[in-house]
């Protein structure tokens, strides 16, 4: 599974490398940032709260599980500052050693996103939120936050002015259309591989357990 995720990020930039000129631009430039929402005291469920809170243990290294079920209800308390959630915003860990980024769509209505995530919204026409969450994900994009990045009180940071800083190549919309489309393609493919492996495990685990009662194997 290395060695495939390897080929495809050098077919990704391989495919940048036959356009003849890449714009670059900061982040802070083509995308929107938005810190979630920081709540003073412990978040309370409420069975009937107004507002569902996407916290870092419903995302799992770009995969996001957004089912109502997962989600915690509460009643927040919001600032002018606090934004609700829109599909195609994306979702990046500030905090921590792995700073990835994911993609919301299915979104349930009137979500937040929790303060270990900043929020990402493009806000130009021709840049397309699945090249960005790409590219977000990339090694190049990814030693940026490690060496730029600061510490907290107790786990790495990755600060607003850090993240705006990120200097995003920004080829043809067309271009970026594919390379998202394969980046999906390929997070499908990572999904079902999973999925198989813990199928292929119970199987196993019930095959070993026969035969350790049946002591035949």
């Amino acid at each position: 599974m290395v060695d495939k995720v390897n080929t495809l990020n050098d077919f990704y930039c391989g495919i940048l490398s036959t356009v003849a000129i890449i714009a670059h631009m900061r982040l802070e430039k083509i995308a929107e940032i938005h810190t979630g929402y920081l709540n003073r005291t412990k978040i309370e469920p409420v069975d009937k709260g107004s507002c569902l809170l996407i916290q870092a243990r419903d995302v799992e290294a770009g995969l996001l599980d957004c089912a109502q079920t997962s989600l915690i209800r509460f009643n927040p308390d919001l600032s002018s500052r606090d934004i609700v959630l829109q599909c195609g915003d994306i979702l990046f860990m500030a905090r921590g050693t792995r700073n990835y980024a994911a993609m919301l769509s299915g979104l349930p209505e009137k979500t937040l996103a929790a303060a270990s995530f900043f929020v990402i919204r493009s806000s130009v026409e021709k840049v397309d939120p699945g090249y960005l969450v790409w590219y977000l994900n990339q090694p190049q994009a990814q030693h940026h936050f490690s060496q730029q990045g600061g510490r907290g009180v107790h786990m790495p940071v990755v600060r607003r002015a850090v993240l705006e800083s990120l200097e995003v190549p920004v080829p043809s919309f067309a271009v970026q259309k594919k390379i998202a489309a394969l980046y999906q393609l390929s997070l499908d493919e990572q999904e079902l591989t999973r999925d198989l492996l813990e199928k292929r495990s119970r199987l196993l685990d019930v095959a070993c357990l026969q035969a350790a009662e049946r002591e035949e194997l």
